[in-house]
């Protein structure tokens, strides 16, 4: 419960002083003044939303948990999370790195394979190894369509 409260009101927070700072963005000179204003903004409200969405939720739970309205404690289920937290936390920022150390040398393609692989393997681990190949492929090359072919913005 602690922990939710304390990551909603960090978020609160962020996505406030991130709102305001967005209304600083200079405004365009051509078309709508205020376009580029918009989407940091909406990101900066959706952000303090979310985290006091997170803020209530925690302290409903709480409240239920004193009134002893709440089943069972939940315990089975967060034990299995909290035994395989580090190792996802450490991989994460592990693969997030040797991400972007290999984007720029071998590009979009095998990068974004390579870091996609690994991190569904990390989290689904070896016995969904053809569903892991399949979804960091799918995603990859689908990525890679819309940008290139699409859209015509060409990728690393």
């Amino acid at each position: 419960m602690k922990g939710d409260l304390f990551v909603g009101a960090v978020a609160v927070v962020l996505g406030v002083l991130y709102s305001a700072m967005s209304l600083r963005l200079p405004k365009a000179m051509i078309g709508n003044p205020w376009a580029p204003i918009y989407f940091p903004l909406a990101l900066g409200v959706m952000m303090a939303l979310l985290g006091a969405l997170l803020c209530v939720n925690s302290l409903k739970t709480h409240k239920k948990k004193a009134s002893g309205q709440e089943e069972g404690s939940g315990s089975e289920g967060k034990q299995a999370v909290d035994k395989d937290f580090p190792k996802l936390a450490i991989g994460t920022v592990v693969l997030c790195l040797l991400y972007a150390a290999a984007f720029n040398r071998f590009g979009f393609i095998v990068s974004t394979l390579l870091f996609l692989g690994g991190m569904l393997f990390l989290v689904n681990g070896r016995k969904a190894w053809l569903t892991n190949i399949a979804v960091s492929a799918a995603f990859t090359f689908g990525a890679w369509g819309l940008f290139e072919k699409l859209l015509m913005i060409n990728l690393p």
